[in-house]
């Protein structure tokens, strides 16, 4: 008897649960929106410079496809110091043209102090509907090399 109770427990507790399990598949099915990888990493230079000087500058990006809800965006893994602007897309499309050609539709701000270690920083735009979250990764160089040295170097 305890046999048979303890299996109908089973058997319900599965039953009740199969709904949750096909929403989260039919959820992950139906996002329809991506972050477009460019060519290559996005790339800033950042003339290394004295204490006081700040840096400021921006990172574009390409969302495409459909979101019925706000895309909030911004960047993490910054330079120590230094600050990103964190918005949002409103609801909304964006499409590949016949040609393959897309337009940029976000950007996102970024400033720092120059002073900060050379370094390359790893640094990633990220974009939620709050469920998913996508990054693309770019570099933040801090250089003394002249800029178009800088932005030509891979």
């Amino acid at each position: 008897m305890t046999i048979r109770i303890a299996r109908s427990m089973l058997v319900l507790a599965s039953v009740l649960l199969l709904p949750l399990v096909g929403t989260s598949v039919a959820s992950a099915q139906t996002r329809t929106w991506q972050l477009e990888q460019f060519d290559r990493t996005s790339r800033m230079c950042v003339q290394h410079g004295p204490d006081g000087r700040t840096h400021g500058s921006y990172f574009i990006f390409v969302v495409s496809g459909t979101w019925p809800t706000d895309l909030a965006f911004g960047m993490r893994d910054l330079p120590p110091g230094w600050t990103a602007t964190e918005h949002y897309l409103p609801p909304g499309s964006n499409l590949h043209n016949p040609d393959g050609s897309i337009t940029v539709n976000g950007f996102v701000g970024v400033q720092g102090p120059a002073s900060v270690p050379m370094a390359t920083y790893r640094s990633h735009i990220w974009v939620s509907d709050g469920t998913v979250t996508e990054t693309l990764p770019t570099d933040i160089v801090v250089t003394t090399e002249s800029w178009v040295d800088c932005m030509n170097r891979r």
